[in-house]
């Protein structure tokens, strides 16, 4: 039997994935290994494969797709362990990372109350010192070189920054992504007396307009790319120490799969690469169901993640950045925010105002009750206080929980100093939680013209099944969905999507528009993208190409990218057709009324995504039987619910003796072997036939 395994390490499990040749899905996790992190991942497999008639190297020498996503990126960025770094930057512009925006530097990318305080902000570290970064002569302007590029001026460059001990050389130029060549000399010459260093050049890496976002990406590449390409080297040697022969791929933030060649060159790529993964998971479990507009919500133990789904569609980030690093790569939209299941409970030291985060307590030593010599209280400890947990049930029994010390961690630095009983401080802090929550989702939505009401949330991420019911009520969402492999649903999103790669052209096309300028554009794009993917195996016949066109008013910044829907070479009617939906989506975004074609609409920016398609298994689907929740009746236990106005007696039931078409009406939780799930006063869960919980949401409920 041939196996497909997707393994994604988060910042405090790694969870794997395993679906054989019927659609049977076998799921494991464990705890993220620092510093080596592929340990995590073969200890999640032989969590799995304890459900298997099969061990580890018998599994792997059986499997014949090897799908990752790996958060090696951004640890390496978060713990400032990347490459020692060096910048060529076009002459006389060699201060452009360091001025990032101007002022805007100072504080993109920090929360609104940090934003406000205009003392205490500053722009992030740079991630190489101003003496690393040489100007080199050369100038281009559009396509068209002015001065040709020096070879000794850069190798004097290139010496000097070897000497200063650097690793990785990144290359940005101006106008680069129009007129590469002095780029590409520069690689020549690296390569040839410096073979031993990685290089990054922009034009490769993220050919777009933007002088500073496009040197932070390019920086950024050099930066993590020799620590992803000995990750990615060890992993693929230790795959082959334990048998395994087949094909290993990479998710990348476009949501897509490539090459571990394409990682080692993009690493950038690699960012979120989780995430999004989680996203495209929860778009496969939606899809089962027949649904189509999704709220997906990722909450694992340091962050809390939301992407949207609208007919189908997840757009692209308007503005990707990394530990407050911009960068211009291809991404899906995903917001973030410090809240999750680790997140640290802390009072404002004056204030004494409650505080959710940002500080993790991670894997290591994790939650007070967890007893692994955590002393800080966390969200999870704040659940288990609520009564959503049953420590003789917790993660199927496998592991133990500390009750005691959560309550007196918690009652030492929150419900004492604020004057509350245990009990009640903890309600306080849960109904926090989720308005936070909340107020993400409607940021995310509300304020870009999305009614959350028509759409279905779905629960993904070891933590979320404890407040999803709660912070969906928060915004009349009518149903909620906790799949079966909810805690390892970006594992399940790998297994979904297919090898992907996106190609750029910058171009500035104005009105009237032409459509067969449009298509001499796009007819070079999609034959690199076909010529990528045949050489990766893909016949011709079955690659898919799906074009979109980035515009703006004139004389504005913001670009919407608006996709192409038209079959074939397009036509005048076709163009005019995709304007149309530009306007369609600017007044969705800014809104209605907001469109003003008459101010002039210019095209900036084409892409191809070409796509070579994996077969995805379907899902296992069961029999749907008559309704009997009672056989997994556990007993019940004193639980804290909002729409109840305090405590009263909750069930709890055991997922693994549910069977697809049992309904939950009273209150309580469904323990699995990995989440808790709660089902609130008023609300109504029940088992599908993929095993999922959907619940029914009561409308109204919350104040």
């Amino acid at each position: 039997m041939g196996y497909r395994i997707g393994t994604d390490i988060g910042g405090t499990c790694t969870d794997s994935t395993i679906m054989d040749d019927s659609g049977a899905v076998t799921i494991g996790k464990d705890l993220t290994t620092y510093p080596d992190l592929s340990e995590g991942i073969f200890d999640s497999l032989r969590d799995a494969t304890e459900d298997l008639d099969l061990g580890l190297s018998e599994l792997l020498a059986n499997t014949d797709l090897f799908l990752h996503a790996t958060s090696v990126g951004e640890n390496a960025l978060f713990e400032r362990e990347g490459a020692e770094t060096g910048l060529l930057a076009t002459a006389g512009f060699e201060e452009t990372l360091h001025a990032t925006r101007g002022g805007y530097g100072r504080w993109s990318g920090l929360p609104f109350e940090q934003v406000k305080d205009i003392i205490n902000t500053d722009k992030p570290e740079p991630l190489l010192p101003r003496t690393r970064i040489k100007g080199v002569s050369e100038r281009a302007y559009r396509d068209r070189i002015v001065e040709n590029i020096d070879d000794e001026e850069v190798l004097k460059s290139i010496d000097a920054l070897v000497e200063d001990g650097v690793e990785s050389v990144a290359a940005c130029l101006l106008w680069s992504f129009s007129s590469p060549e002095h780029e590409r000399r520069i690689k020549e010459l690296l390569s040839e007396r410096y073979p031993e260093l990685y290089v990054t050049i922009s034009s490769d890496v993220s050919p777009t307009m933007g002088e500073y976002e496009r040197t932070s990406t390019t920086v950024l590449n050099a930066y993590l790319g020799p620590t992803a390409e000995e990750y990615l080297t060890n992993l693929r040697s230790t795959l082959s120490e334990y048998g395994f022969d087949g094909l290993l791929l990479l998710m990348f933030s476009h949501g897509g799969l490539v090459s571990r060649e394409d990682a080692i060159e993009r690493p950038v790529g690699l960012i979120e690469s989780g995430p999004v993964g989680g996203l495209l998971g929860s778009q496969f479990v939606a899809n089962r169901r027949g649904i189509d507009n999704v709220i997906s919500t990722d909450m694992g133990g340091t962050t809390f993640k939301v992407g949207v789904i609208d007919d189908n569609r997840i757009e692209y980030a308007d503005e990707p950045m990394v530990g407050r690093h911009h960068y211009q790569f291809p991404k899906r939209d995903i917001h973030s925010i410090a809240v999750a299941g680790g997140s640290i409970i802390s009072l404002e030291e004056g204030t004494n105002v409650p505080q959710v985060g940002p500080e993790s307590a991670g894997s290591d030593p994790g939650p007070a009750c967890y007893g692994r010599g955590g002393d800080r209280p966390t969200v999870t400890d704040v659940d288990l206080i609520q009564g959503y947990f049953s420590p003789e049930y917790f993660l199927g029994g496998d592991k133990t929980m500390d009750p005691d010390h959560a309550y007196e961690v918690f009652d030492e630095r929150v419900a004492d100093p604020l004057g509350k009983p245990t009990e009640e401080a903890a309600a306080d802090i849960y109904k926090l939680i989720n308005s936070i929550i909340a107020d993400l989702l409607r940021e995310t939505t509300v304020e870009k013209g999305i009614d959350p009401r028509k759409f279905s949330l779905v629960a993904i991420g070891g933590a979320a099944g404890m407040h999803a019911a709660s912070y969906a009520r928060e915004l009349d969402i009518p149903e909620v969905l906790v799949p079966y492999t909810a805690s390892v649903n970006s594992a399940l999103g790998l297994l979904s999507t297919d090898v992907t790669h996106e190609h750029l052209d910058v171009q500035g096309i104005k009105p009237p528009f032409d459509a067969d300028q449009v298509n001499g554009v796009f007819d070079d794009l999609s034959a690199t993208a076909r010529e990528k993917l045949i050489d990766e195996g893909f016949d011709a016949e079955e690659v898919v190409l799906d074009r979109s066109i980035s515009m703006h008013y004139q004389r504005q910044v913001h670009e919407l990218l608006t996709p192409v829907k038209a079959e074939g070479r397009l036509t005048d009617e076709d163009v005019a057709a995709t304007v149309d939906r530009f306007e369609d989506l600017y007044e969705q975004r800014y809104g209605q009324g907001s469109a003003y074609k008459e101010g002039g609409i210019e095209m900036t920016e084409f892409r191809v995504r070409g796509v070579g398609p994996l077969s995805t298994p379907e899902l296992n689907e069961h029999p749907v039987s008559e309704s009997n929740p009672e056989r997994a009746r556990l007993g019940t236990k004193e639980m804290h619910f909002e729409a109840a106005g305090g405590r009263i007696d909750g069930v709890l039931y055991d997922f693994e003796e549910l069977t697809p078409g049992d309904e939950i009406t009273e209150p309580g939780v469904i323990l699995t072997p990995v989440t808790t799930i709660v089902v609130n006063p008023g609300d109504v869960a029940q088992m599908d036939r993929y095993k999922n919980i959907r619940i029914s949401v009561q409308e109204g409920t919350n104040e």
